[in-house]
């Protein structure tokens, strides 16, 4: 217990001083962004890139856009096998990235492409090539171009590329339920849920002005309630989140994580367990899978 008090306590001040994501697309930040940046480059017919403001453009950048990279990013991590985290990682460099300047829609392709693949090559070692990836995008893109956006991506976070994603706090807080009260099976099918509504989050713009921590709270609260065998612990976990580390699991922030988590899965059609569901629930579908969503192509024109 004292090095999940350990390691809580670092990624807390990791979010706090070091991985925080603003609203960027909110017409005040997007007004400010405009008088102070400028596209490190933008992309010629010939491949090339040199500096340019003219290109800077973000009118046709909105939330629906990134939906659909984060779509396709599934796609891709799940038609690869890779860990499904991932994807976080890699959408959130990309939104740490455009809060620092304005992009067009061509850069904030390259963008997303390159956030994708730095997140792999971090997180999951030697198992693509930057060639690869120029593949998957028809060949729209070159390597030259993606080495340098990886470049412009890696300056701008500071080289802070190792974020504590929701996933990974409610993979701690999860250790906070009581072993005596909470049978192993419910609590791997907390998780489970937990981490398909973390998914969730990561696609939907509402969450980056959210703190990860408040998102896995409200993951872990909404599916401890969903989960037959679980809802009994929800006073004890609460208790020990605001001892141990702080935390308000019924504060504003995380309320409002929890109604959103909830619309977001109402919406989505997924099935929600009462009462008198069997203990055994049947199995979370992804959100997005490898069959649906759109390709990198589609959002190019």
């Amino acid at each position: 217990m004292v090095d999940l008090q350990e390691r809580m306590d670092v990624m807390l001040h990791q979010e706090a001083c070091f991985y925080k994501t603003e609203d960027y697309l909110a017409p005040h930040f997007q007004q400010q962004l405009s008088t102070i940046s400028a596209n490190p480059f933008f992309l010629s017919s010939s491949g090339s890139h040199s500096s340019s403001k003219s290109s800077s453009s973000t009118s046709s950048i909105n939330e629906i856009w990134r939906e659909k990279i984060c779509e396709w990013a599934y796609q891709v991590i799940d038609h690869f096998d890779y860990s499904r985290e991932v994807v976080g990682v890699a959408i959130h460099y990309l939104d740490r990235y455009l809060a620092t300047r304005t992009v067009n829609k061509k850069l904030f392709q390259l963008a997303a492409m390159t956030s994708l693949f730095l997140a792999i090559k971090l997180y999951e070692p030697g198992k693509i090539s930057m060639a690869s990836m120029i593949e998957l995008s028809r060949g729209y893109f070159s390597v030259d171009q993606m080495i340098a956006m990886e470049a412009s991506i890696l300056r701008s976070l500071s080289w802070h590329v190792h974020p504590p994603s929701a996933c990974c706090f409610a993979k701690h807080m999860i250790f906070l339920l009581p072993q005596s009260s909470i049978a192993n099976d419910v609590r791997q099918d907390v998780l489970e849920l937990a981490r398909f509504l973390t998914e969730l989050g990561v696609i939907d713009y509402y969450f980056v002005a959210h703190r990860p921590s408040d998102v896995a709270i409200a993951a872990l609260l909404n599916a401890m309630e969903d989960t037959p065998g679980a809802a009994q612990a929800i006073e004890v976990f609460t208790q020990d989140l605001e001892r141990k580390f702080a935390a308000r699991p019924s504060g504003d922030k995380v309320s409002q994580c929890r109604e959103r988590l909830r619309l977001l899965y109402v919406k989505g059609g997924y099935s929600r367990p009462t009462s008198s569901s069997s203990d055994k629930r049947d199995e979370t579908v992804s959100p997005v899978c490898v069959t649906y969503g759109c390709r990198p192509e589609d959002s190019l024109s």
